[in-house]
């Protein structure tokens, strides 16, 4: 069997983005892509626990440049969904957190993405869905054991 499990892995992902950047269009026509979501998301959940977000958590938590992470993030200022406010501890720092438009769009994603991730996994079991969610977390602790010459190091 031929095997290309990051090929595979990487077209699902593109079909799951196209997919979920559909779902989130605004009525503008103007999309709101995955990752925006997902940090809407990650904001909401810290900032309703009353934990602070910087862009070093952002690119921590979802694994991205300090580019992209600023790309996003200006995107989202832009639209109304976040502000930035500086630390009184460290002006360096800026805090971020959702606006009342970002708010009510967490809302309205999360209730569209619960939908979509039940369409999605519809005929697969709990027993497979396990699996894979194992089979997902050794593929990624496979993958940080790979060096730059495609050599594993341990």
């Amino acid at each position: 069997m031929d095997r290309k499990i990051a090929l595979k892995i990487r077209i699902l992902a593109n079909e799951l983005n196209r997919k979920v950047a559909e779902i989130l269009k605004e009525d503008d026509g103007e999309a709101s892509s995955g990752i925006q979501m997902r940090v809407l998301n990650f904001i909401h959940r810290r900032n309703s626990h009353q934990i602070p977000v910087y862009q070093k958590d952002i690119e921590k938590e979802f694994d991205i440049r300090r580019s992209t992470a600023t790309g996003v993030l200006q995107t989202m200022e832009k639209r109304m969904f976040i502000e930035r406010k500086s630390c009184a501890e460290d002006n360096r720092l800026k805090s971020i957190t959702l606006t009342d438009i970002g708010q009510q769009k967490v809302k309205e994603n999360i209730s569209k993405l619960k939908h979509f991730d039940d369409l999605l996994v519809e005929g697969i079991t709990e027993e497979e869905l396990a699996l894979f969610f194992k089979m997902i977390e050794k593929l990624s602790e496979n993958s940080k054991k790979i060096d730059k010459e495609g050599r594993g190091t341990e």
